[in-house]
């Protein structure tokens, strides 16, 4: 009796324990590949929606960065697109493209929107930001943007526009500066190019 009851309890536990049939196997492949399908253009457009948030924060931490430091120091700070991280980039036309990179210096002296090493005292780069990754481009109707000691902006409004490559829904961002100083950051639309 005792080894009948033992033979029964192997026989159910090889049964129980076989695995999954194949039908059953690829079912649950198909499902995997079904959610995998749905996940990765959901995947893509997080990671190129928090890229261009972060292009943009780097944007806004700079301008919000020479504003205090204007104010602190009491003499006027710039940030203007530099390709080599020391000098500025010369003006190009309409817009200024910022996408190789930024540098946030004080300006002093000499030329506005330039860093003025002969200068007394000379100017001096606080930071230096790398060109975009990623295929975005930033552009702006200003070749710089320079602070003056009481944290206000020097000249007329700046705009920045970041397009960021296969762009959906609202993920490229304007940044204005207003002529307080201030700069604030929206969401805009893709531009769709005519066909």
């Amino acid at each position: 009796m005792f080894r009948s009851s033992l033979h029964t309890q192997r026989s159910s536990l090889n049964k129980a324990s076989r695995g999954m049939t194949a039908i059953e196997l690829l079912a649950a492949l198909s499902i995997v590949a079904i959610l995998s399908a749905m996940a990765v253009p959901a995947f893509r457009d997080f990671m190129q929606n928090n890229r261009a948030a972060e292009q943009s924060n780097a944007l806004v931490g700079a301008l919000a960065l020479a504003r205090n430091e204007a104010v602190t120091r009491g003499v006027p700070v710039s940030v203007c697109v530099s390709t080599d991280g020391e000098s500025c980039d010369a003006a190009g036309g309409l817009f200024t493209f910022w996408t190789p990179g930024w540098i946030v210096f004080t300006d002093a002296a000499g030329n506005p929107g330039d860093v003025d090493d002969a200068a007394d005292p000379p100017d001096t780069v606080l930071r230096v930001m790398p060109a975009l990754s990623g295929e975005a481009t930033l552009a702006s109707n200003r070749n710089f943007v320079s602070y003056t000691p009481s944290g206000f902006l020097s000249g007329a409004q700046a705009s920045f526009m970041l397009s960021v490559p296969d762009c959906t829904g609202n993920q490229n961002r304007m940044i204005v500066v207003n002529p307080q100083g201030r700069a604030t950051l929206t969401h805009t639309p893709c531009v769709v190019p005519d066909p």
